[in-house]
């Protein structure tokens, strides 16, 4: 099995076996990103996410894959990231490196955003280990050779509600890493097309159900994901899928405290894989620190002020003198020079000190 897997490996790097050319992954669900360069900056969040892919355990020189992806939003609309990724195969060893630039155009119920990442494959080659049936060989006789070239992304996604729609051309630039091998082309990059589409509906106020399914093609050969994934309060995440020609895959997930979740898938080898491994693992962590959406201010709020009113009311002082007189002559004698000042003519009541009142003008 290690002869023929490093035959194999040698082919693929000189870009005459026409077959998938790029690292698989089972939880691509998680982060979509990783797939579609349109995802990123699609929350109002910035996402950083590690990941380790072990493909077909106990066979020698089987894929290893380790994934770095960083995405952030500037604004409302548009976002940013980066891709890193390294992949051993046998002898064949890829470094790649991209920055992401994507811009959204709807927003409310509608979504709708394009992305593009740029950035560059590095390919080195190490017949070191090989098993050599034929001594001539040049890529044996080559040693140790690295080359590269530019490659790019081009994707787009449009979300209405709980519909979610998305493709995207991975390696859209047909570039060639020419090695320095006589009489041998590069390894010539292939565009390898995706699309994708899913639809999330709620079972109970606590568990959703999210179908989804993920086409890949390329060189008129075509893969199929189906999948069917479930979440619980938004907390705990399981999935199954199947991938034809691959096998079946289950994935969970958790969210930890809302800024971290860690996720983890299994393939189960079909018939022609399963006589050599027991299957494939991939996991993941990611930490999600997000800031508040950007809202209208709402008009300010008053409370109910109570207005005391100063109330004033006018008070009128009346000043009143009562003249007693009295029949005494002595008395009379007495009362008769303050008496004598007076110029008008007061008449009282009979036998009485009371004034009449037709001379109440004659004491203002």
């Amino acid at each position: 099995m290690k002869t023929i897997l490093l035959s194999i490996i040698g082919l693929v790097a000189m870009g005459k076996f026409q077959s998938q050319q790029l690292p698989q992954s089972y939880l691509y669900t998680y982060n979509p990103f990783l797939i579609n360069p349109a995802y990123s900056g699609l929350n109002n969040c910035t996402e950083l996410s590690v990941a380790h892919h072990n493909q077909w355990i106990k066979i020698e020189g089987a894929p290893i894959t380790n994934y770095l992806t960083v995405s952030t939003r500037l604004g409302r609309k548009v976002g940013l990231g980066g891709q890193f990724m390294f992949d051993k195969i046998g002898m064949l060893q890829q470094f790649s490196g991209l920055g992401n630039l994507s811009y959204g155009f709807l927003e409310g119920k509608h979504t709708l955003r394009l992305g593009l990442s740029i950035g560059y494959n590095n390919y080195r080659v190490n017949p070191g280990s090989a098993v050599v049936f034929d001594p001539l060989d040049p890529i044996v006789n080559g040693g140790n050779q690295s080359a590269g070239a530019l490659t790019s992304d081009l994707g787009i996604m449009y979300r209405l509600q709980e519909l979610e729609l998305f493709a995207s051309v991975k390696q859209m630039l047909k570039t060639y890493s020419n090695f320095g091998y006589a009489n041998l082309e590069g390894y010539g990059q292939r565009p390898h097309i995706v699309v994708g589409a899913g639809y999330r509906t709620s079972l109970s106020p606590q568990w959703g159900l999210r179908p989804n399914v993920l086409l890949k093609s390329i060189n008129n050969v075509t893969q199929a994901d189906i999948n069917v994934d479930f979440d619980f309060k938004k907390f705990l995440h399981v999935g199954a899928g199947f991938r034809t020609s691959v096998g079946l895959i289950a994935r969970a997930g958790i969210q930890l405290k809302e800024r971290f979740f860690f996720g983890y898938a299994y393939e189960s080898p079909m018939a022609n894989m399963a006589s050599f491994s027991t299957g494939s693992h991939e996991m993941m962590l990611r930490m999600t620190l997000c800031k508040p959406e950007k809202k209208l201010k709402p008009m300010t709020k008053i409370d109910t002020v109570r207005v005391e009113t100063l109330r004033v009311d006018t008070v009128l002082i009346t000043k009143t003198d009562t003249v007693y007189l009295e029949n005494s002559e002595d008395k009379e004698d007495r009362l008769m020079p303050n008496l004598g000042s007076l110029e008008k003519t007061i008449l009282f009541e009979f036998d009485k000190a009371l004034v009449k009142k037709d001379s109440y003008g004659e004491l203002l």
